[in-house]
């Protein structure tokens, strides 16, 4: 019998002979608000995978775990949510991060956002 991560790992390997290094899709739409080391934050895009915001944290190193709270429009509530800087984009100020087992509740609303991209 597979497990899930097998699977996930089959995922990923498509994508990246595919040539593409993401497992999720990208969506540019602006309803994402992050708060995290005391900022807030609107992703610049985001996925289920993770978000890109501007970067106003440059001493932040790459690798960093952070803890915040995501609200998505249309969706009550906010989502406790932990990622890892995992990409500094040196020639733009942004970074991005990649979700840390993200909750089901998280990954549905932004599936329903998703949706409705």
């Amino acid at each position: 019998m597979q497990r899930a991560g097998d699977d996930m790992a089959v995922e990923v390997l498509q994508f990246l002979r595919a040539g593409e290094r993401r497992r999720d899709q990208r969506y540019r739409s602006q309803q994402v608000r992050l708060s995290f080391l005391g900022g807030d934050y609107t992703a610049l895009n985001w996925s289920r995978g993770g978000f890109l915001v501007i970067d106003r944290i440059p001493h932040l190193p790459v690798g960093t775990v952070v803890e915040g709270l995501l609200q998505v429009p249309g969706s009550e509530g906010r989502y406790c949510f932990s990622a890892e800087l995992c990409r500094r984009e040196p020639r733009t100020p942004e970074i991005g991060f990649r979700f840390i087992s993200p909750s089901p509740a998280l990954l549905a609303a932004l599936s329903r956002t998703a949706e409705r991209a």
